[in-house]
């Protein structure tokens, strides 16, 4: 959830996770917290060593990230507010319970940008914590897939979400061309990705299932493509002002930029 409730006065999302019924789903509200999203506490507490974490209704299996144990931000630090609540539906009440985590970062205001890079980047590392969460994966690999959807969301759902879906996804695809590229110097061919290429997002998944059903995987792996305009190109196709402004989309080179600079090994 990329924007506050309320905006300028205005309403920009109704609470839909407080403790009440919705037609046939019963929703129950389990806990809320803060996360920093300043990157020094995620990488410390992303490289730390596992042990007494809290175990989720539906317990994956392999090494655990849980949100629970960040270190709190203080009154001046970037935050995420992260609310843990239950799905059931009243016509199969013996299916397990759906657990649902909802992460809200709710200084990005409308037709806005954050206030630095670094915060997209801490909510992108954030929300892949949820997901390692409950498939496994390490923080350097691409996200693994999975039939556990993320729903992005804004008030339009084309700025913000479009900005927020762009950058996860470049960042997911760099990630399958750093892998690719270490295993083997030859040229890949479409046929050695498919299949492996996941992108996170029902936004990122549906617009460039055209080109993954059609083979045509070539573009991500060549030099000359630019990576955050073909994917913005390919957003716009299915939802009509995806990335909206012009800060936003400036937003996106720099925080890809920033993502870069973090993976390239400081000189002593």
């Amino acid at each position: 959830m990329l924007t506050a409730e309320k905006e300028s006065g205005l309403v920009k999302a109704h609470n839909y996770w407080e403790s009440r019924h919705y037609g046939p789903l019963q929703l129950n509200f389990l806990s809320e917290h803060r996360a920093s999203l300043e990157p020094s506490k995620i990488h410390r507490h992303r490289d730390r060593p596992v042990a007494n974490r809290r175990r989720s209704t539906n317990p994956p299996s392999g090494r655990q990230l849980s949100l629970n144990e960040v270190e709190s931000p203080s009154s001046e630090e970037a935050y995420v507010i992260v609310r843990r609540f239950t799905l059931s539906h009243d016509a199969e009440p013996f299916a397990p319970m759906r657990e649902i985590t909802q992460l809200q970062y709710s200084s990005w205001p409308d037709f806005g940008a954050p206030a630095h890079p670094a915060h997209l980047l801490g909510l992108i590392e954030q929300c892949d914590a949820v997901v390692r969460l409950s498939n496994g994966g390490s923080p350097s690999a691409p996200v693994p897939a999975s039939t556990r959807p993320i729903l992005v969301h804004c008030s339009a759902g084309c700025g913000r979400t479009g900005t927020f879906c762009t950058v996860d996804s470049v960042i997911d695809m760099m990630k399958h061309q750093r892998i690719e590229y270490a295993r083997n110097s030859r040229h890949v061919s479409p046929m050695d990705i498919e299949g492996n290429i996941h992108f996170q997002h029902c936004q990122s998944r549906d617009s460039l299932e055209p080109v993954c059903q059609s083979g045509n995987l070539e573009w991500l792996y060549r030099d000359d493509i630019d990576l955050i305009e073909k994917t913005v190109e390919d957003f716009r196709l299915q939802r009509l002002s995806m990335v909206q402004s012009l800060k936003q989309f400036v937003l996106c080179y720099e925080s890809v930029l920033e993502w870069l600079a973090e993976q390239t090994p400081k000189s002593a």
